[in-house]
This record gives structure tokens, sequence and C-alpha cells, in this order.
């Protein structure tokens, strides 16, 4: 992230390229559009890429990254980027006598 004239490029690539939908594109710019930063930094991000439901995922990432980047310029905007700026993950793990963390085997009379 530098400044300069708006330009966000995802693996070389305009963001508008790499996602075609308007929903994920969205998600890539609410950082700097909740901070009215838009059109000030020039922004590249390196991600692998995903299909489908997985793109939406991906667009979180780059928004979590703008964000964490945003906080790293201006530590007063920690307080508006609340919503985007998560780092916390919760994992969910397997549980005895079960087939994943929650489905259950089928249940057998006999």
């Amino acid at each position: 992230m530098i400044p300069g004239s708006g330009r966000i490029t995802i693996n070389g690539a305009s963001y508008l390229d790499c996602y075609p939908h308007l929903l994920p594109r969205m998600i890539i710019i609410a950082p700097l559009r909740l901070t009215s930063t838009l059109g000030i930094f020039d922004i590249d991000v390196e991600v692998d890429q995903g299909e489908g439901n997985f793109q939406r995922s991906l667009a979180n990432l780059v928004a979590m990254t703008i964000a964490d980047c945003l906080v790293k310029y201006d530590p007063k905007l920690k307080s508006v980027l609340a919503g985007i700026y998560k780092t916390q993950f919760r994992i969910e793990y397997k549980k005895a006598s079960k087939r994943n963390s929650r489905s259950r085997y089928t249940w057998r009379k006999r």
C-alpha cells in the first residue's frame, strides 16, 4: 500500500477483472470507503485465487489486509474499521463419539 491514484491490483490484475460480481468488489473497497481513503492509496495484493463461494472469503481476506494496512498507517482508524478488522478465528474441533465436530453417527437400534 503506497500513496497513489487509488489503483487496486490483485495478483497483477485489476480487482475488477479478478472479481466479476459486485458483492466481492464492495467487500474489497469497504475499508477504503469507511475511512474516506478511496482513491488515495495504490494497493497491490498477492493471493491464491479460488472458485465459487471461496472468492467471497478471499475478498474478506483482502479487505482485512487493507484494513490492517490502514490501521498501521493511522492507528486512529482502528475504531472505524472495528467490524472489518477482525483477528480472531475460531476453529471447532472434533468431539469424542462423533464423526465431525457436530455430525453424529447414524443411530441403529440393533
